[in-house]
């Protein structure tokens, strides 16, 4: 018998008995779609990742503070408001910000804000022109910052906390954050697929009245176009030491494509290892696989006797049968894989992100089912390929 005949052969062994192949193919499903699901979820967790660090501007600095001694419980104030104001003199530098993107640690400002007898949590930041989406209203302007006008941009969910669902209504209301009234211009469209906070904003001049010098923990810092960061990194380091000259420790740049990294790796060892407690089940379905053979083994040994007598070696026993349990776990992977994919996308409806179906997930998967046919396959197929002709077909 040639490789095409045994193949043909399997197929019509595995036909004859559908139902009981199909039940030995659930645990391989199983095994192989839990798999994909955790995977496919982590591979678009650092996708969204990936995607955060490269929003933030290539001509953007974050400048963060390493104190000398990390045990230290003293206080200490590495960054000052007015820090903003002189940074800004020096040659190449655009604007300086307090950091409130995903590379900085700043948490905003928590005050309660009321509406008569309904009040909320607000989450506060400056408004320094963020890239923000608004579903009614106006973003907060340089004219509201001159003049000192009291406004904020909240986001949908605290709008509707405080004036129900019909947000266009919010709009020129009056909420009070501690003892002052402050005009709603604008609801913020709520982004479910980013993983920063969602923050209500305030002009600049109001913050200063909310924070306190120690609450600055990092600093954006905007390179003009035709500028070297290094160099400007530099002078900026140079400037913070003359205006801190007592602080211990150093400014250090942060670097977005090594936090990335981390974060990929941290995510990739954890979905890794979920993934494999996932796969235990494979282990289980692999098992199946190994008795369905041995009882196709037990049951075929008149057929397997008649074969050996009219020819056939140990080889194309040990084939036929190892072809046979292949077959039953990737046709098993590739329904698992299918069912996987779906449940990762369904599970992404309630994810901040949506769950992706790699290359590399498709290949191992299936690299995977067939080595799981393999190898618990193998010996049912040695044993039948080892079988003595006469007892066999006489027992």
């Amino acid at each position: 018998m040639n490789l095409f005949e045994l193949i043909c052969s399997a197929l019509l062994s595995l036909r004859a008995h559908k139902l009981r192949v199909f039940l030995t193919m659930i645990g391989i499903i199983i095994g192989i779609s839990s798999v994909v699901i955790i995977l496919s979820i982590g591979a678009g967790l650092k996708s969204q990742v990936n995607q955060s660090t490269q929003s933030v501007s290539v001509n953007t600095l974050t400048v963060n503070f390493e104190p000398e001694d990390l045990n230290s419980t003293a206080i200490t104030t590495p960054f000052q408001y007015s820090d903003l104001n002189e940074l800004q003199n020096i040659d190449g530098v655009e604007k300086v910000n307090e950091s409130n993107g995903l590379l900085g640690s700043s948490l905003g400002i928590t005050e309660n804000g009321n509406f008569f007898d309904k009040q909320t949590s607000l989450t506060m930041d400056n408004y320094t022109g963020q890239n923000i989406t608004l579903t009614f209203g106006r973003p907060i302007t340089k004219e509201d910052n001159k003049f000192k006008n009291y406004v904020i941009v909240l986001t949908e969910d605290h709008a509707k906390s405080l004036f129900g669902t019909d947000l266009q209504q919010a709009l020129g209301k009056g909420i009070k954050i501690k003892g002052e009234f402050y005009q709603v211009i604008g609801i913020e469209k709520k982004d479910v697929k980013s993983l920063t906070t969602a923050y209500d904003y305030i002009p600049t001049f109001v913050k200063t009245l909310f924070k306190n010098d120690t609450s600055i923990s990092s600093i954006d810092v905007k390179v003009k176009q035709g500028y070297d960061t290094s160099s400007v990194f530099k002078s900026v380091q140079n400037e913070l030491r003359i205006l801190h000259p007592d602080i211990k420790g150093s400014y250090v740049k942060a670097d977005p494509q090594a936090i990335t990294k981390s974060l990929e790796k941290i995510i990739g060892s954890l979905t890794l290892f979920i993934a494999i407690v996932s796969g235990i089940s494979l282990f289980v379905g692999g098992i199946g696989v190994m008795n369905i053979m041995y009882v196709s083994v037990t049951e075929r040994r008149r057929e397997i006797g008649i074969r050996r007598a009219i020819g056939a070696t140990p080889k194309m026993i040990l084939l036929q049968f190892l072809i046979e349990s292949i077959f039953i776990t990737s046709i098993g992977g590739i329904l698992g894989i299918a069912t996987g994919y779906v449940i990762s996308l369904i599970i992404g409806i309630f994810l901040p992100f949506k769950p992706i179906l790699t290359i590399g997930i498709l290949l191992g998967s299936s690299i995977t089912s067939i080595t799981v046919g393999i190898v618990f396959g193998m010996i049912p197929a040695y044993k039948a390929s080892n079988l003595n002709p006469i007892k066999a077909i006489y027992k």
